[in-house]
Protein backbone atom coordinates (compact mmCIF):
# COMPACT_ATOMS: atom_id res chain seq x y z
CA UNK A 1 0.00 0.00 0.00
CA UNK A 2 2.80 2.29 0.71
CA UNK A 3 4.75 2.07 -2.79
CA UNK A 4 1.45 2.88 -4.37
CA UNK A 5 1.24 5.75 -2.55
CA UNK A 6 5.00 7.08 -3.00
CA UNK A 7 4.08 6.59 -6.66
CA UNK A 8 1.10 8.42 -6.94
CA UNK A 9 2.18 11.03 -5.00
CA UNK A 10 5.42 11.12 -7.62
CA UNK A 11 3.42 11.07 -10.81
CA UNK A 12 1.12 14.02 -9.21
CA UNK A 13 4.21 15.59 -8.91
CA UNK A 14 5.91 15.16 -11.89
CA UNK A 15 2.65 15.69 -13.92
CA UNK A 16 2.47 19.82 -12.30
CA UNK A 17 5.85 20.83 -13.68
CA UNK A 18 4.75 19.99 -17.14
CA UNK A 19 4.47 23.66 -19.43
CA UNK A 20 1.28 24.20 -21.62
CA UNK A 21 1.42 23.16 -24.59
CA UNK A 22 0.35 26.00 -26.64
CA UNK A 23 1.93 29.07 -25.50
CA UNK A 24 2.69 31.06 -28.77
CA UNK A 25 3.29 34.98 -28.61
CA UNK A 26 -0.33 35.58 -29.53
CA UNK A 27 -3.81 35.37 -28.13
CA UNK A 28 -6.75 35.21 -29.36
CA UNK A 29 -10.37 36.06 -27.63
CA UNK A 30 -13.86 36.21 -28.03
CA UNK A 31 -16.75 35.81 -25.47
CA UNK A 32 -16.41 32.19 -24.88
CA UNK A 33 -12.61 31.25 -25.51
CA UNK A 34 -9.19 32.65 -25.45
CA UNK A 35 -6.58 30.66 -27.45
CA UNK A 36 -2.75 31.03 -26.75
CA UNK A 37 -1.29 29.06 -29.68
CA UNK A 38 -0.96 31.71 -32.30
CA UNK A 39 2.83 32.02 -33.32
CA UNK A 40 2.50 35.27 -35.58
CA UNK A 41 -0.18 38.22 -35.30
CA UNK A 42 -1.44 37.28 -39.24
CA UNK A 43 -2.15 33.20 -37.46
CA UNK A 44 -4.10 34.99 -34.69
CA UNK A 45 -5.60 37.19 -36.89
CA UNK A 46 -6.91 34.38 -39.27
CA UNK A 47 -8.48 31.92 -36.58
CA UNK A 48 -10.49 35.24 -34.86
CA UNK A 49 -11.93 36.59 -37.70
CA UNK A 50 -15.79 36.04 -38.16
CA UNK A 51 -16.15 35.10 -34.75
CA UNK A 52 -16.08 38.70 -33.31
CA UNK A 53 -12.83 37.53 -31.38
CA UNK A 54 -9.57 40.13 -30.90
CA UNK A 55 -5.72 39.43 -30.84
CA UNK A 56 -3.28 40.60 -28.48
CA UNK A 57 -0.03 39.88 -27.49
CA UNK A 58 0.88 36.75 -24.94
CA UNK A 59 2.39 37.90 -21.62
CA UNK A 60 3.45 34.67 -20.36
CA UNK A 61 5.05 33.84 -24.23
CA UNK A 62 8.87 33.45 -23.35
CA UNK A 63 10.32 36.42 -25.16
CA UNK A 64 12.98 36.55 -27.56
CA UNK A 65 16.36 37.73 -27.24
CA UNK A 66 16.18 41.52 -28.17
CA UNK A 67 20.03 41.86 -29.00
CA UNK A 68 22.28 39.97 -30.62
CA UNK A 69 25.04 38.21 -28.32
CA UNK A 70 28.39 39.77 -29.27
CA UNK A 71 30.96 36.90 -30.47
CA UNK A 72 33.49 36.59 -28.87
CA UNK A 73 37.17 37.48 -31.16
CA UNK A 74 38.59 34.37 -32.49
CA UNK A 75 42.25 33.71 -30.99
CA UNK A 76 45.43 33.95 -33.21
CA UNK A 77 47.02 30.43 -34.37
CA UNK A 78 49.64 29.59 -31.65
CA UNK A 79 52.95 31.00 -33.65
CA UNK A 80 56.16 28.82 -33.86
Amino acid sequence: MRPLLVCGILAGWGLSAVPAAAQGAWCSEDMTSRNCGWYTLEQCRAGASGNGGSCFPNAFAPKAATVEPRRRAKRAPPQH
